[in-house]
């Protein structure tokens, strides 16, 4: 069997994957491995192909699964955050609304002088608002963004056990891949997942 051919042949059986899979030298240089293991011992290559690529496929599915969870836990969690804010957000809003209303009252006084002494009077009880509704909106938006960058921190950190759980899964069933075209026997049991899954 060419190089050719064994290269073929395992692009052929694993799945192609919807998300980029992570990868670093060591898959890569036990992929290579194993496109020569194949070529050199054919006779090896379609039970050790048949027993490890669905397994290694079944390690693709599940980092595609748990970068989805991972991805909707924290789309879920920032949508909870922000309608958590929301009655904040309102009453924030409408003593805004209330403060700018005020001063159309003393925008239809014909008066002059009344209308002057109306604005003074209600700008400086407005300030008071104003500056309460400043104050409240600052505190509001800094707790968000603590809760926000607290989700941001958790979605890395799931993401990257999914990456790990695939990336040591990976490497563990290619070198076992490779053992078995070396001339290891075939597991006769089915091989349970050892590895953490964010599900």
């Amino acid at each position: 069997m060419s190089a050719y051919l064994s290269g073929r042949l395992l692009s052929v059986v694993l799945k192609p994957s919807k998300l980029k899979l992570p990868t670093n030298k060591k898959i890569l240089g036990l992929q290579q491995q194993t496109e020569e293991l194949a070529a050199r011992a054919p006779g090896n290559s379609a039970p050790c192909f048949d027993y490890y690529i669905p397994i290694i496929n079944g390690l693709s599915d599940q980092y595609q699964l748990d970068y989805k969870k991972c991805a909707k836990d924290y789309e879920t969690a920032s949508e909870l955050v922000l309608a958590a804010w929301n009655s904040t957000l309102f009453g924030i809003q409408a003593s805004g609304d209330r403060g700018c209303n005020t001063f159309f009252d003393c925008s239809s006084i014909v008066d002059s002088v009344l209308a002057f002494e109306c604005f003074a009077n209600v700008g400086a009880e407005q300030s008071k608002i104003m500056y309460q509704v400043s104050a409240n909106a600052t505190e509001a938006a800094v707790q968000i963004k603590i809760h926000l960058q607290t989700l941001d921190s958790q979605l890395k950190t799931c993401i990257n056990y999914s990456e790990r759980d695939y990336v040591e899964g990976t490497a563990h069933y290619y070198e076992e891949l490779n053992k078995c075209l070396a001339g290891a026997p075939v597991p006769q049991e089915t091989t349970t997942n050892w590895y953490y899954t964010t599900a």
